[in-house]
């Protein structure tokens, strides 16, 4: 039967789709329940996802069960098999039906050639009117109305005159099916079948007498069409709301696939975090503690107790040493601790490190920020490459004057470390060893993991500059 298109179930138990043409490019969630071997374009074409479709009902009328546009072809139809009328071949089975009435009744018809001639006119001008309707715009209730009256003043005269010719009468049950729900549907069925009862008696005038065995065969018709009528409907609304359950279950299955993704990605972060805090504790609570003890040792000597130039020159370095590794330790304690980024954005937690790395390297140090601020993913990145080349600077320029600037651009982030200290050739650096040399290939590699870029310019005795940029 007509379906009026193929339509998801609301959340209310409504199904949904659209009278409008489908969109003709392939959705990302394909119903089920239609024939197979067609391609996603001809799916999508008869399953719209727009509007809503009420449940189908035989007692009350649904409009938006009714035909919109032509018959059977301006509104998203299930076709077979998930429909009992096949929505691209439901003309062609009327016009079947109507080429074996018209053989079937002249064949069975008696009385001359005149009667034959006028049973031929009777079907040809049936199939003129099939033609002419199947063309028409059937939305307005009226229109469908005075097909069916046309339809069956049109039958009833070939029933008239070749009564077999009364077989396309069982076209009916598919146009009321398809044309009506509630009460038109319970008067168009009946009417259809007193032609399908007088096609049976052999014509209208085998009616006198046989009054019961009459009625006995319209409720036995009435009966067989309206609950195929029903059935069918039925029928495809649940295709309907089983391919719509599908949809929200591979939706529900995409939502948790997602969430999936975020959760491990938190769980890896998490540990991330973990372990560097581990590791945090272990270096304090081993080699900057060891280190602290020598220096306290290396303090406690006195002066007085030196007598060699020598032996004081070598304490004095001792410290200095020490120092200076307590406060490398201290700074991969630091460096390994959590981001910093937690209770505040990038640009307070740039400013705080450049104000303490002033304070503590007794360098003038300005801190800018451009651009509207905004948090991403690689924050705590630029963090670590100011921490990185801040300390560069500390250990090895000799600078007088450090600017940071930080600049937001529409899709990234820069970060810039000026100084005017020595500079150096870029080219010339040393290969990465034990004695050091891991500051800047750390900052590269960093940045090349947070999917940015890092660029070094500098020349001997025109200071450095380290560039930073980040997606953001």
């Amino acid at each position: 039967m007509n379906l009026a298109g193929a339509h998801p179930v609301s959340e209310s138990g409504a199904v949904s789709g659209s009278c409008a043409p489908a969109d003709p490019h392939p959705a990302e969630v394909q119903p089920i329940g239609v024939a197979g071997g067609r391609s996603a374009d001809e799916i999508n074409r008869v399953w719209p996802h727009d509007t809503v479709l009420p449940p189908y009902s035989a007692l009350h009328r649904v409009p938006e069960w009714e035909p919109e546009g032509r018959w059977l072809r301006d509104r998203p139809q299930l076709d077979w098999p998930d429909a009992m009328l096949s929505a691209r071949f439901g003309p062609h089975i009327l016009r079947g039906l109507l080429v074996v009435a018209l053989v079937v009744g002249q064949i069975t018809a008696g009385g001359g050639w005149q009667r034959h001639l006028v049973g031929l006119a009777i079907g040809l001008l049936l199939w003129g009117w099939l033609e002419w309707w199947f063309r028409w715009d059937l939305t307005p209730l009226s229109r469908r109305i005075i097909v069916i009256a046309g339809n069956w003043i049109l039958t009833a005269a070939l029933i008239v005159v070749t009564p077999l010719g009364g077989i396309f009468a069982w076209s009916g049950y598919l146009i009321a099916g398809t044309f009506f729900t509630g009460w038109l549907l319970l008067l168009a069925v009946p009417l259809s079948c007193v032609l399908m009862t007088a096609t049976q008696f052999g014509g209208f005038e085998e009616f006198a007498g046989e009054w019961t065995l009459f009625t006995a065969l319209m409720a036995l018709n009435t009966s067989i069409g309206l609950a195929s009528i029903i059935l069918a409907n039925r029928r495809e609304e649940a295709v309907l709301r089983r391919g719509a359950t599908f949809r929200q279950l591979l939706a529900t299955q995409q939502e948790n696939s997602t969430l999936q993704r975020h959760i491990v990605e938190q769980a890896r972060q998490q540990g991330i975090l973990g372990e560097r805090a581990r590791l945090a504790r272990e270096l304090h609570d081993t080699m900057a503690q060891g280190l602290v003890a020598v220096v306290t040792q290396l303090e406690a000597i006195d002066d007085a107790q030196v007598r060699s130039a020598d032996v004081a020159r070598r304490v004095e370095r001792a410290k200095d040493l020490a120092r200076q590794s307590l406060g490398e330790a201290r700074r991969a304690v630091n460096a390994l601790r959590p981001p910093a980024l937690d209770d505040r954005g990038l640009p307070d937690a740039l400013e705080r490190l450049v104000a303490d790395w002033a304070e503590l390297n007794g360098v003038a140090a300005q801190h800018r920020v451009s651009g509207d601020p905004r948090a991403t993913e690689q924050d705590a990145a630029l963090v670590r490459v100011a921490q990185e080349a801040l300390s560069n600077v500390a250990r090895h320029a000799a600078a007088h004057h450090v600017a940071v600037t930080l600049t937001y651009l529409d899709d990234e982030v820069l970060l810039d470390i000026r100084d005017d200290g020595t500079g150096f050739d870029p080219a010339a650096r040393p290969e990465p060893g034990v004695a050091g040399g891991h500051g800047l290939p750390g900052m590269a590699e960093r940045l090349r993991l947070a999917d940015g870029r890092l660029a070094v310019e500098s020349e001997p005795g025109g200071g450095c500059v380290v560039s930073a940029a980040v997606p953001g």
